[in-house]
Protein backbone atom coordinates (compact mmCIF):
# COMPACT_ATOMS: atom_id res chain seq x y z
CA UNK A 1 0.00 0.00 0.00
CA UNK A 2 1.03 3.63 -0.51
CA UNK A 3 0.04 7.07 0.49
CA UNK A 4 -2.16 8.95 -2.12
CA UNK A 5 -0.24 11.60 -3.95
CA UNK A 6 -1.37 15.48 -3.05
CA UNK A 7 -1.48 16.15 -6.52
CA UNK A 8 0.35 19.73 -6.10
CA UNK A 9 0.73 21.97 -8.58
CA UNK A 10 4.14 23.23 -8.61
CA UNK A 11 3.69 25.34 -11.73
CA UNK A 12 1.64 28.11 -10.13
CA UNK A 13 1.11 29.47 -6.94
CA UNK A 14 0.24 27.11 -4.02
CA UNK A 15 -1.92 28.54 -1.18
CA UNK A 16 -2.13 26.26 1.67
CA UNK A 17 -3.77 25.88 5.16
CA UNK A 18 -1.60 22.99 6.70
CA UNK A 19 -2.39 21.20 10.04
CA UNK A 20 -0.31 18.83 11.91
CA UNK A 21 -1.55 16.53 14.92
CA UNK A 22 1.08 15.02 17.34
CA UNK A 23 0.37 11.60 18.33
CA UNK A 24 -0.68 10.81 22.19
CA UNK A 25 -3.53 10.11 23.93
CA UNK A 26 -6.12 12.49 24.51
CA UNK A 27 -5.01 14.96 27.03
CA UNK A 28 -1.87 15.06 25.78
CA UNK A 29 -0.84 18.65 24.91
CA UNK A 30 3.12 19.07 24.97
CA UNK A 31 3.05 21.89 22.29
CA UNK A 32 1.35 24.54 25.36
CA UNK A 33 5.04 23.75 26.84
CA UNK A 34 6.94 27.30 26.30
CA UNK A 35 10.05 25.44 25.33
CA UNK A 36 8.34 22.97 23.20
CA UNK A 37 5.94 25.75 21.33
CA UNK A 38 8.90 28.34 21.13
CA UNK A 39 11.25 25.62 18.99
CA UNK A 40 8.17 24.91 16.72
CA UNK A 41 7.93 28.66 15.65
CA UNK A 42 11.42 28.62 15.34
CA UNK A 43 11.94 25.70 13.09
CA UNK A 44 8.99 27.28 10.90
CA UNK A 45 10.72 30.55 10.54
CA UNK A 46 13.71 28.47 9.69
CA UNK A 47 12.78 26.46 7.29
CA UNK A 48 10.49 28.47 5.26
CA UNK A 49 13.07 31.16 4.30
CA UNK A 50 14.76 28.12 2.58
CA UNK A 51 11.66 28.04 0.28
CA UNK A 52 10.14 29.82 -2.32
CA UNK A 53 7.24 30.36 0.33
CA UNK A 54 6.27 33.25 2.51
CA UNK A 55 3.96 32.56 5.88
CA UNK A 56 0.64 34.29 6.18
CA UNK A 57 -0.10 32.85 9.88
CA UNK A 58 0.48 30.32 12.13
CA UNK A 59 -1.61 28.77 15.54
CA UNK A 60 0.49 26.55 17.32
CA UNK A 61 -2.19 24.87 20.04
CA UNK A 62 -1.48 21.97 22.67
CA UNK A 63 -1.89 18.99 20.36
CA UNK A 64 -1.25 20.32 17.01
CA UNK A 65 -0.54 23.53 15.09
CA UNK A 66 -2.06 25.33 11.95
CA UNK A 67 0.13 26.76 9.00
CA UNK A 68 -1.34 29.20 6.09
CA UNK A 69 1.41 29.54 3.82
CA UNK A 70 2.13 30.44 -0.14
CA UNK A 71 4.46 29.21 -2.25
CA UNK A 72 5.97 30.54 -5.56
CA UNK A 73 5.42 28.79 -9.15
CA UNK A 74 8.20 27.00 -9.67
CA UNK A 75 10.97 27.94 -11.75
CA UNK A 76 14.35 26.38 -12.87
CA UNK A 77 17.01 28.15 -11.10
CA UNK A 78 20.40 29.22 -11.96
CA UNK A 79 23.49 26.64 -11.05
CA UNK A 80 24.30 29.67 -8.35
CA UNK A 81 21.29 30.42 -7.13
CA UNK A 82 20.74 26.81 -5.96
CA UNK A 83 24.15 26.88 -4.58
CA UNK A 84 23.24 29.24 -2.34
CA UNK A 85 20.12 27.30 -1.62
CA UNK A 86 21.88 23.80 -0.78
CA UNK A 87 24.85 25.76 1.54
CA UNK A 88 22.09 27.17 3.59
CA UNK A 89 20.30 23.24 3.96
CA UNK A 90 23.79 22.41 4.50
CA UNK A 91 25.56 24.57 6.70
CA UNK A 92 28.25 22.54 8.46
CA UNK A 93 31.21 22.59 6.65
CA UNK A 94 32.22 19.06 7.37
CA UNK A 95 28.95 18.21 5.34
CA UNK A 96 28.30 19.41 1.98
CA UNK A 97 26.74 16.68 -0.09
CA UNK A 98 25.61 19.06 -2.62
CA UNK A 99 29.07 18.69 -4.41
CA UNK A 100 28.72 15.40 -5.07
CA UNK A 101 25.29 15.68 -6.70
CA UNK A 102 24.59 14.60 -10.26
CA UNK A 103 22.44 16.62 -12.42
CA UNK A 104 19.69 14.66 -11.74
CA UNK A 105 19.74 15.04 -7.92
CA UNK A 106 20.08 19.17 -8.59
CA UNK A 107 17.13 19.10 -10.60
CA UNK A 108 15.20 16.97 -8.01
CA UNK A 109 16.29 20.03 -5.32
CA UNK A 110 15.36 22.47 -7.49
CA UNK A 111 11.57 20.98 -7.69
CA UNK A 112 11.98 20.14 -4.07
CA UNK A 113 12.45 24.08 -2.91
CA UNK A 114 8.73 24.82 -4.13
CA UNK A 115 6.82 22.56 -2.50
CA UNK A 116 4.63 22.45 0.04
CA UNK A 117 5.49 18.42 1.34
CA UNK A 118 9.36 18.65 1.26
CA UNK A 119 8.91 21.90 3.53
CA UNK A 120 6.61 20.00 6.07
CA UNK A 121 9.38 16.99 5.59
CA UNK A 122 12.32 19.21 7.37
CA UNK A 123 9.72 21.16 9.87
CA UNK A 124 8.09 17.63 10.90
CA UNK A 125 11.36 15.88 11.28
CA UNK A 126 13.71 18.46 12.78
CA UNK A 127 11.18 18.92 15.49
CA UNK A 128 10.46 15.07 16.09
CA UNK A 129 14.42 14.74 16.51
CA UNK A 130 14.91 17.92 18.76
CA UNK A 131 11.84 16.58 20.76
CA UNK A 132 12.98 13.06 21.13
CA UNK A 133 16.70 14.39 22.24
CA UNK A 134 15.04 17.22 24.65
CA UNK A 135 12.85 14.89 26.23
CA UNK A 136 15.04 11.32 26.05
CA UNK A 137 11.93 9.60 24.31
CA UNK A 138 11.67 7.35 21.41
CA UNK A 139 9.17 6.79 19.15
CA UNK A 140 7.06 9.09 16.53
CA UNK A 141 5.98 12.63 17.52
CA UNK A 142 3.60 13.29 15.12
CA UNK A 143 0.33 11.60 14.08
CA UNK A 144 -0.09 10.33 10.95
CA UNK A 145 0.18 12.35 7.79
CA UNK A 146 -0.30 16.30 8.12
CA UNK A 147 -3.06 17.65 6.60
CA UNK A 148 -3.43 20.03 3.53
CA UNK A 149 -5.66 21.82 2.34
CA UNK A 150 -6.00 24.47 -0.65
CA UNK A 151 -6.98 27.95 0.23
CA UNK A 152 -8.22 29.56 -2.46
CA UNK A 153 -9.21 32.91 0.35
CA UNK A 154 -6.40 33.96 1.85
CA UNK A 155 -8.01 36.30 4.66
CA UNK A 156 -10.74 33.84 5.65
CA UNK A 157 -8.21 30.89 6.31
CA UNK A 158 -6.01 33.21 8.15
CA UNK A 159 -8.39 34.27 10.60
CA UNK A 160 -10.04 31.45 11.20
CA UNK A 161 -6.17 29.87 12.26
CA UNK A 162 -5.62 32.95 14.11
CA UNK A 163 -8.91 32.58 16.27
CA UNK A 164 -7.93 28.69 17.64
CA UNK A 165 -6.75 29.75 20.83
CA UNK A 166 -10.04 31.96 21.05
CA UNK A 167 -12.22 28.82 20.39
CA UNK A 168 -10.04 27.06 22.51
CA UNK A 169 -10.79 29.29 25.48
CA UNK A 170 -7.47 29.71 26.15
CA UNK A 171 -7.26 33.46 25.63
CA UNK A 172 -9.95 36.17 25.09
CA UNK A 173 -8.02 37.70 21.98
CA UNK A 174 -6.45 35.91 19.59
CA UNK A 175 -2.81 38.32 19.53
CA UNK A 176 -2.95 37.49 23.62
CA UNK A 177 -1.89 33.82 22.52
CA UNK A 178 1.99 33.77 22.68
CA UNK A 179 2.65 30.79 20.47
CA UNK A 180 0.50 32.58 17.16
CA UNK A 181 0.96 35.26 14.34
CA UNK A 182 -1.47 37.64 15.70
CA UNK A 183 0.92 37.94 18.91
CA UNK A 184 3.91 38.62 16.91
CA UNK A 185 2.18 41.36 14.38
CA UNK A 186 0.70 43.02 17.79
CA UNK A 187 4.43 42.90 19.27
CA UNK A 188 5.81 44.30 16.36
CA UNK A 189 8.00 40.89 15.46
CA UNK A 190 6.34 40.21 12.41
CA UNK A 191 9.22 40.64 9.87
CA UNK A 192 9.03 37.28 8.29
CA UNK A 193 5.43 37.18 8.47
CA UNK A 194 3.80 38.27 5.07
CA UNK A 195 2.53 41.38 5.00
CA UNK A 196 -1.81 41.82 5.27
CA UNK A 197 -2.00 43.78 2.45
CA UNK A 198 -0.77 40.79 0.14
CA UNK A 199 -3.96 38.88 1.01
CA UNK A 200 -6.48 41.19 2.38
CA UNK A 201 -7.63 42.66 -0.91
CA UNK A 202 -7.74 46.28 -2.72
CA UNK A 203 -6.91 48.98 0.15
CA UNK A 204 -5.41 52.38 -0.45
CA UNK A 205 -1.87 51.55 1.91
CA UNK A 206 -0.52 49.44 4.54
CA UNK A 207 -1.95 51.03 7.51
CA UNK A 208 -5.52 50.59 6.24
CA UNK A 209 -5.11 46.89 5.14
CA UNK A 210 -3.62 46.65 8.91
CA UNK A 211 -6.64 48.50 10.85
CA UNK A 212 -8.94 45.83 8.12
CA UNK A 213 -6.99 42.58 9.54
CA UNK A 214 -7.78 43.46 13.08
CA UNK A 215 -10.81 44.51 13.12
CA UNK A 216 -11.79 41.59 10.71
CA UNK A 217 -10.35 39.74 12.82
CA UNK A 218 -12.04 40.73 16.04
CA UNK A 219 -15.28 40.88 14.07
CA UNK A 220 -15.09 36.98 13.39
CA UNK A 221 -14.12 36.22 16.68
CA UNK A 222 -17.24 38.36 18.47
CA UNK A 223 -14.23 40.43 20.22
CA UNK A 224 -15.10 44.21 20.34
CA UNK A 225 -11.81 46.09 19.59
CA UNK A 226 -10.04 47.29 22.69
CA UNK A 227 -9.47 51.09 23.98
CA UNK A 228 -6.41 52.28 21.87
CA UNK A 229 -6.83 50.25 18.88
CA UNK A 230 -7.91 53.01 16.69
CA UNK A 231 -11.08 53.41 14.61
CA UNK A 232 -12.10 52.26 11.29
CA UNK A 233 -12.61 54.87 8.72
CA UNK A 234 -15.83 55.17 7.54
CA UNK A 235 -16.11 54.36 3.83
CA UNK A 236 -13.85 50.90 5.03
CA UNK A 237 -17.04 50.36 7.80
CA UNK A 238 -19.46 50.17 4.91
CA UNK A 239 -17.04 47.77 3.09
CA UNK A 240 -16.47 45.84 5.50
CA UNK A 241 -20.15 45.03 6.14
CA UNK A 242 -20.41 43.56 2.56
CA UNK A 243 -17.06 41.59 3.43
CA UNK A 244 -16.63 40.43 6.16
CA UNK A 245 -19.50 38.29 6.62
CA UNK A 246 -21.40 36.90 9.81
CA UNK A 247 -20.07 38.10 12.94
CA UNK A 248 -18.76 35.81 14.85
CA UNK A 249 -18.85 32.85 12.54
CA UNK A 250 -15.29 32.06 13.51
CA UNK A 251 -15.74 30.98 17.34
CA UNK A 252 -17.12 27.41 16.20
CA UNK A 253 -14.83 24.74 14.74
CA UNK A 254 -15.25 24.32 11.14
CA UNK A 255 -13.45 21.29 10.04
CA UNK A 256 -13.62 21.83 6.48
CA UNK A 257 -11.04 24.53 7.05
CA UNK A 258 -8.35 22.15 7.72
CA UNK A 259 -9.38 18.88 7.15
CA UNK A 260 -11.04 19.55 3.48
CA UNK A 261 -9.08 19.27 -0.17
CA UNK A 262 -9.89 22.48 -1.19
CA UNK A 263 -11.19 25.81 0.47
CA UNK A 264 -12.44 28.89 -1.78
CA UNK A 265 -15.65 30.39 -4.08
CA UNK A 266 -17.80 27.84 -5.36
CA UNK A 267 -16.35 28.53 -9.08
CA UNK A 268 -12.95 27.79 -8.03
CA UNK A 269 -13.37 24.76 -5.87
CA UNK A 270 -15.50 23.15 -9.11
CA UNK A 271 -12.84 23.95 -10.82
CA UNK A 272 -10.31 22.58 -9.06
CA UNK A 273 -12.84 19.30 -8.57
CA UNK A 274 -13.13 19.57 -12.50
CA UNK A 275 -9.28 18.90 -13.01
CA UNK A 276 -8.71 16.15 -10.26
CA UNK A 277 -11.58 14.24 -12.07
CA UNK A 278 -10.35 14.84 -14.79
CA UNK A 279 -6.88 13.43 -13.88
CA UNK A 280 -8.03 10.52 -12.51
CA UNK A 281 -7.18 11.90 -8.79
CA UNK A 282 -10.81 12.55 -7.56
CA UNK A 283 -14.08 10.42 -7.96
CA UNK A 284 -15.97 10.88 -4.62
CA UNK A 285 -18.63 13.67 -5.93
CA UNK A 286 -18.88 15.92 -8.28
CA UNK A 287 -20.10 19.37 -6.76
CA UNK A 288 -18.37 21.76 -4.20
CA UNK A 289 -20.01 21.43 -0.73
CA UNK A 290 -20.84 24.64 0.63
CA UNK A 291 -17.91 25.02 4.15
CA UNK A 292 -21.19 27.16 6.51
CA UNK A 293 -19.16 30.41 6.51
CA UNK A 294 -17.93 33.46 4.52
CA UNK A 295 -20.13 32.06 1.19
CA UNK A 296 -17.04 29.62 0.50
CA UNK A 297 -17.18 26.43 -0.35
CA UNK A 298 -15.07 23.42 0.27
CA UNK A 299 -14.23 19.72 -1.51
CA UNK A 300 -13.86 17.00 1.02
CA UNK A 301 -10.89 14.68 0.99
CA UNK A 302 -11.13 11.05 -0.78
CA UNK A 303 -12.83 8.49 2.10
CA UNK A 304 -9.66 6.63 1.78
CA UNK A 305 -5.76 7.74 2.26
CA UNK A 306 -4.36 5.17 0.54
CA UNK A 307 -4.22 3.64 -2.95
CA UNK A 308 -3.42 0.27 -4.30
CA UNK A 309 -0.30 0.38 -6.45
Amino acid sequence: MARRARNLRLDQEGRYHIRAQVAGPSGYYPLQEADNALQLVALLRHYTRLYFCSVLAFSIMGSHYHLVCRFEPFRQLSRQELLERAAAFYPDPRYQPYWRWSEAEWERFNRRLFSASELMRNVQGAYARWFNRRWGRKGRFWADRFHLTESENLLETVLYVELNPVRAHLTQLPEQWRYGSAWLRRQGQDDWLESPERWIGPTQDRAEAARFYWTALYWRGTEPSRAGDGVVPKALAAEMVARLGERGSYRRRIPGFSRGLCVGTEEAVQQRLAELRAAGAYRRRRHAIPLGAAGLYMLREQRSNFVQI
